[in-house]
C-alpha cells in the first residue's frame, strides 16, 4: 500500500474518531502515527478548506454520517469520503487506499495543469512583447534625449570648474579677460528652472518603465498555486491589465471604462484574475479585427451584488454563432485562424474563475458582438482580516478611483473618438451616441462623475436628457456640461437661460474641456457658481 505519511482524515465527532483510531491502530500499527484523525468543525466546506490550508496537498479523507454528506465532501474538495459505519476492516482499508491514490492523481493533475496554464500564459505574453517593447522604448527615448540635453547644459559648468581649478593650481589671479570668458561660458549652461524640468522628465520616464516592469511581474510565476491571495482593488487591477494589452487594439477601437462606485475589495490571487482578463481582452482585440468599421468599442464595466463582483467585457466584433457558443469553453476549441490561438485560453480562464469560487460566462448575438462576464466571489470578514497585511494593488501616481468617470454624448463618432483620445489618460471615458443610449447606460448602473453632452441630438436631445437627469439622477444635473455650436445656443436660448450649466462652443480644446469637467465636479461639491458660457459673450 502507498505511504500514508501526513494523511489527514476528518471525522464528525470524538466517538467516531476513537473508533477509527482503534481500527487504524490494529490494522496499520507500523504507520498509525502518521495518519492524523481530526474532528471536523463547522460546515463540511469550511472543515475541508481549513484542513487544506493547514495540511497543504496532503491526502485528505472525510468520514461522514451519511452518504449525502460524503458526496458533499467530495464535491467541495476531499480526496475521498465514506459514510460511517463502514462495512468492516476491508472497507476502512479501501477508503484509506483510495484517499492516497486520489491524492496522488490530484497532485499530478495540478502539476500538469499548472504547466499548461503557464504555457498559455507564455503564449499570451509573447503576443504582448511587441506592444510592451514599444511602451518601454518611448520612455527610454525620452531618457536618452533628455540625458543628452542635460550633458549639453551641464558641460559649460564643468568647463568653468576645470578652468578655475587650473587657475587655483597656478596660484595666479585671474585676469579680467579670463573672468569675462568664464562668465560667458557659465551663462551658456542651464538655468535652474530648465535643469529642474529636465530631471523631472527623466524621473517621469523612468517611473513609466518601472510601472511596465511591475505590471509584467504578474507573469513571472510558473506555479499558479504558489500565488497567495491578496486584497485587490478591482478598478486598479483592470487598469493594470489594460496597460499591458491596450496596444493590441486597432486604432479605431474606443476602450471604455465603466466602473461602479464603491466596489468592495476582493481577496484573490491577482495574477490569476489578471490572466483571465488578459485572455478575454485579447479575444476582444482579435474579434474587432474581423469586421471593418470606422469605429469599434470595447467596454469594461464592473457591478456588484451581495455575492459577486461582475467584471464585464463586451466588444462590437462579429459575435459567436449559436452552434459555437455551447463549445466556447471546451479545451482546444477555437474559432481563430490557424496559428493565432491554442484553444486553451477560455477553458483555462473558466477553470481559474471556478477555482476562485466564481465563474466565467458568455452571451452573444451573432453579428452583434460578444460579452464575457467574470463573476468573482466577495470575501467574508474572516478572509479580509486574514489578507489585511498582504500587498494591496493600489500603486501608481493616479489610481482609477482618483480619476473622474465622464460620460460623453454626441452623435458624431469621430468626436467621441476625439474625446476618448484627448481625455482618456485623465478620465475613465464612457461614450454614448445619443440621449437614449446615455439613459440606458445610466439606468444600467453607470455612475459617472460628470456628463459632457451635445445639445443637438436626434430623438432625445441634450435638453431632454437634462430633464431625465432632473427626475432620475438629480445628483448629475449640476455636473453636466453642454458642448455645441454657436447656432445651437440660439436655438436652445430659452433652455440655457433657465439652467446654470457651462456651455462650451465647438471647436473646443482639451484643456478647456478638462477645466470645465473639473469645475462642475468641484462646484457640485462646494456649491460655488461657475461661468455658464465659454467662448461667447453673455450678451
Amino acid at each position: 500500500m502507498n505511504s500514508t505519511s501526513d494523511t489527514c482524515l476528518l471525522v464528525p465527532d470524538e466517538t467516531i474518531a476513537v473508533a477509527l483510531r482503534d481500527a487504524l491502530s490494529a490494522r496499520f500499527q507500523a504507520v498509525s502515527g502518521e495518519i492524523h484523525v481530526e474532528i471536523a468543525s463547522g460546515s463540511i466546506a469550511h472543515a475541508i478548506e481549513t484542513a487544506r490550508a493547514r495540511r497543504g496537498g496532503a491526502p485528505l479523507g472525510f468520514v461522514a454520517l451519511d452518504e449525502a454528506s460524503a458526496l458533499e465532501a467530495l464535491r467541495v474538495g476531499a480526496d475521498e469520503a465514506m459514510a460511517w459505519p463502514p462495512g468492516g476492516e476491508q472497507a476502512i482499508q479501501g477508503f484509506l487506499d483510495r484517499t492516497l491514490l486520489r491524492a496522488k492523481i490530484r497532485r499530478e493533475q495540478e502539476v500538469m495543469r499548472a504547466t499548461v496554464v503557464h504555457k498559455e500564459k507564455l503564449a499570451a505574453l509573447g503576443t504582448l512583447v511587441a506592444g510592451v517593447a514599444h511602451e518601454i522604448n518611448n520612455p527610454l527615448t525620452v531618457l536618452q534625449l533628455t540625458m543628452e540635453g542635460c550633458r549639453a547644459l551641464l558641460y559649460p559648468s564643468m568647463k568653468v570648474t576645470e578652468e578655475l581649478g587650473k587657475l587655483v593650481a597656478r596660484g595666479a589671479g585671474a585676469t579680467p579677460e579670463q573672468i569675462a570668458r568664464l562668465n560667458t561660458l557659465a551663462r551658456t549652461g542651464a538655468p535652474n528652472s530648465e535643469g529642474s524640468q529636465l530631471f523631472e522628465e527623466m524621473l517621469i520616464a523612468s517611473k513609466a518603465i518601472a510601472d511596465i516592469v511591475r505590471d509584467l511581474r504578474i507573469f513571472a510565476r510558473s506555479d499558479e498555486r504558489s500565488e497567495g491571495k491578496q486584497i485587490v482593488e478591482v478598478a486598479d487591477l483592470i487598469d493594470q491589465v489594460l496597460r499591458l494589452v491596450g496596444r493590441e487594439f486597432p486604432s479605431q477601437v474606443i476602450v471604455e471604462r465603466d466602473y461602479a462606485p464603491g466596489l468592495p475589495k476582493l481577496v484573490i490571487p491577482p495574477g490569476r484574475l489578471s490572466q483571465v482578463l488578459i485572455n478575454i481582452l485579447m479575444n476582444a482585440a482579435h474579434a474587432v479585427r474581423e469586421i471593418e468599421r470606422t469605429a469599434h468599442r470595447v467596454r469594461i464595466s464592473t457591478r456588484t451584488d451581495d455575492q459577486h463582483v461582475a467584471i464585464t467585457v463586451s466588444d462590437t466584433g462579429p459575435g459567436i454563432a449559436p452552434e459555437t457558443l455551447d463549445h466556447i469553453f471546451d479545451p482546444f476549441f477555437t474559432t481563430k485562424r490557424v496559428g493565432t490561438g491554442t484553444g486553451l485560453g477560455l477553458s483555462i480562464s473558466r477553470s481559474i474563475m471556478m477555482d476562485m469560487g466564481g465563474d466565467l460566462i458568455v452571451t452573444s448575438v451573432h453579428g452583434d458582438g460578444a460579452t464575457f462576464i467574470a463573476l468573482v466571489p466577495l470575501p467574508d470578514e474572516t478572509a479580509l482580516r486574514a489578507a489585511a497585511t498582504a500587498a494591496v494593488i493600489n500603486r501608481g501616481s493616479l489610481s482609477s478611483r482618483e480619476r473622474p468617470s465622464v460620460l460623453f454624448v454626441d452623435e458624431d463618432n469621430q468626436i467621441l473618438r476625439a474625446y476618448s483620445r484627448a481625455l482618456g489618460r485623465d478620465c475613465n471615458v464612457l461614450l454614448a451616441e445619443d440621449g437614449q443610449e446615455a439613459i440606458e447606460l445610466l439606468s444600467s448602473g453607470s455612475s459617472p462623475d460628470a456628463i459632457v453632452t451635445e445639445l443637438s441630438l436626434p430623438q432625445i436631445d441634450g435638453a431632454a436628457l437634462y430633464s431625465w437627469l432632473r427626475r432620475e439622477r438629480p445628483g448629475l444635473v449640476s455636473r453636466t456640461v453642454f458642448v455645441t455650436a454657436h447656432s445651437t445656443t440660439l436655438e436652445y436660448k430659452s433652455f440655457l437661460r433657465d439652467v446654470h450649466n457651462p456651455v462650451l462652443l465647438k471647436p473646443v480644446n482639451a484643456p478647456t474641456l478638462k477645466a470645465a469637467i473639473d469645475d462642475v465636479i468641484s462646484e457640485s461639491e462646494s456649491k460655488t457658481p461657475i461661468s455658464r458660457v465659454v467662448g461667447v459673450s453673455e450678451s
